[in-house]
């Protein structure tokens, strides 16, 4: 077996090895990694800087930068009561009503079908799947809850009402309700909105 004086060599040709591999790696050009896009603000009369009341035209080209190109075009609602167009994404939805945006809404639970949560937050930071209680830990004195539908929240802000549908029926712990949809303003028959 060799003593300690025959590995000299040995580790300063791995030294040398690691440092011509380090050389190496700093010449050569990042990955490009895209950062993640920005949350979309959720208000009680707004999504980002589209307000309602902003023409059809305006929102449709707004929203488009904002969230990415939707699910086909404006597509036709009428007859459904309180909104007569629609544009969709995977999961979510913006209304019009005679040429103005009036409402909008995430993907909810009354459907079968899985969608990613829509990356969207209230200006308080309320996202799907926060719970009941975290709710209420933003916007104190705010937050009402019924039993329709299975159990639905509304949050009177500065700017109008934020709804949506919970995961669980009000009598369970409220840190255990999550938020499983956010909407404000129009959204159809009032079958279609929660509350």
């Amino acid at each position: 077996m060799p003593g300690k004086a025959a590995f000299p060599g040995r580790q300063v040709r791995y030294l040398a090895f690691v440092l011509v591999a380090l050389a190496g790696c700093a010449g050569s050009s990042p990955v490009a990694v895209a950062p993640p896009k920005p949350a979309v603000v959720l208000s009680g009369d707004a999504v980002g800087p589209v307000r309602f009341g902003d023409s059809q035209q305006r929102a449709v080209s707004a929203l488009t930068k904002v969230i990415g190109s939707p699910q086909g075009g404006v597509q036709n609602a009428k007859g459904n009561c309180t909104i007569d167009a629609a544009l969709y994404w995977a999961s979510f939805s913006v209304y019009f009503l005679e040429g103005r945006f009036v409402g909008y809404q995430t993907g909810s639970n009354l459907t079968d079908k899985r969608e990613p949560a829509f990356n969207g937050k209230t200006p308080r930071g309320l996202r799907i799947g926060d719970s009941l209680a975290d709710a209420r830990m933003r916007y104190p004195g705010h937050v009402t809850t019924r039993a329709d539908n299975g159990g639905v929240f509304a949050i009177t802000t500065t700017t109008g009402t934020i709804r949506g549908y919970l995961s669980l029926e009000i009598s369970n712990p409220p840190g255990k309700i999550k938020i499983v949809s956010i909407s404000a303003g129009s959204v159809g028959c009032p079958a279609a909105s929660p509350g």
